[in-house]
C-alpha cells in the first residue's frame, strides 16, 4: 500500500532531545566509485566500489541550542561527543494520519558547519551540516 510521508507527523531527535524549530533536513549517501574499462575500449567492464559516506543538513527556525553547543566546543578545541539523530517518518497510510513509515537512524553524527540567515519577514534561519559514520533504516 502506498504512503505519503508528512513532514507535520515526522518526528526527529537529535542528540536523544526533541529538535524543536527543525523545519527541514536533508541528506545524501555516497559511496566512491571507479569505473574499470578495458584496453582499446571506451566502455567499461565493471565497476569498483570503495568507501561509503554520509552528509547532511538540519535547517532550523532560529537556531539549534543542542547544535550550537557542539559547535561551539570544537571551536574551545575541545573534542566533540558524537550524537546520533533519529528521524521517524510518518505520514499518511491507507487513509490513516500519523502513522510510522520507516525510522532513519544516523550514526556516529558530528556538525561540521553552520550558516545563518535571516528573511525579509525577520525569520532566522540557521542551517547545520553534519557528517555520520553510518546510517541505517528500520
Amino acid at each position: 500500500m502506498a504512503s505519503v510521508i508528512s513532514a507535520n507527523v515526522t518526528s526527529v531527535t537529535i542528540g536523544g532531545e526533541d529538535a524543536p524549530g527543525l523545519q527541514a533536513i536533508e541528506y545524501k549517501i555516497i559511496r566512491n566509485r571507479q569505473n574499470i574499462h578495458n584496453i582499446g575500449h571506451d566502455e567499461r567492464i565493471g565497476v569498483l566500489y570503495g568507501p561509503l559516506y554520509v552528509t547532511g543538513s538540519l535547517r532550523f527556525r532560529s537556531t539549534s541550542p543542542y547544535l550550537d553547543k557542539m559547535i561551539e566546543t570544537e571551536i574551545a578545541g575541545f573534542e566533540t561527543e558524537e550524537f546520533q539523530i533519529v528521524v521517524q517518518f510518518k505520514g499518511i497510510v491507507g487513509g490513516g494520519r500519523g502513522e510510522a513509515v520507516t525510522t532513519v537512524i544516523f550514526d556516529g553524527c558530528s556538525v561540521e558547519g553552520k550558516s545563518f540567515s535571516i528573511d525579509a519577514n525577520g525569520v532566522g534561519i540557521s542551517d547545520y551540516t553534519f557528517t555520520a559514520t553510518r546510517v541505517r533504516e528500520e
